[in-house]
């Protein structure tokens, strides 16, 4: 009776002699298209704030509102992209508390006093790299800033402040 050793040694065989093509085996086809997919999941794209679509009420949970009409807005907005950790979201903290949930290309609008703010985000459950990873913001009344999260090497979450320069929004 055949052994799992045996399919293993017999199967390693195959892929290194039998499907040859062009020279190339297929382990080293597959190898190749594996660090390739690898390589392309950290690829993201920008999406403009504007463009993106709002996060569901429910994927909110602090910070949703202005609490006084000096409150300035953060509009954090995720890069979009499929391969990137299968377009899983992020998750967005103010000061250390989870403010929201977002997933590829959508954006979430965020309030806070006035002052600074550490702003972080992290992958969810559904990608590796689950670092927090920060910037603090001086916010000014009344202001709005708009903060893009991009997956960086290794698929890591990472906040960068974008343009639009920070501006007067009411």
């Amino acid at each position: 009776m055949a052994t799992n050793s045996d399919f293993v040694e017999s199967l390693d065989l195959v892929l290194d002699s039998s499907f040859k093509q062009g020279g190339v085996s297929l382990k080293r086809q597959i190898a190749f298209g594996l660090v390739f997919l690898l390589l392309a999941g950290c690829e993201t794209t920008r999406v403009s704030p504007e463009k993106a679509v709002q996060v569901p009420a429910d994927d909110v949970f602090a910070f949703g509102k202005p609490n006084s009409a000096s409150d300035a807005r953060i509009v954090f907005t995720q890069d979009a992209g499929a391969m990137s950790c299968f377009g899983a979201g992020m998750q967005v903290f103010l000061n250390e508390r989870l403010a929201a949930e977002t997933s590829s290309g959508k954006s979430v609008w965020l309030y806070h006093k006035p002052g600074p703010v550490q702003l972080s985000i992290k992958n969810n459950a559904a990608c590796a790299g689950g670092d927090l990873r920060g910037m603090l913001l001086d916010l000014k009344p009344g202001y709005s800033y708009s903060v893009r999260g991009y997956r960086g090497m290794w698929d890591k979450a990472e906040p960068l402040l974008t343009s639009p320069e920070p501006y007067k929004y009411k």
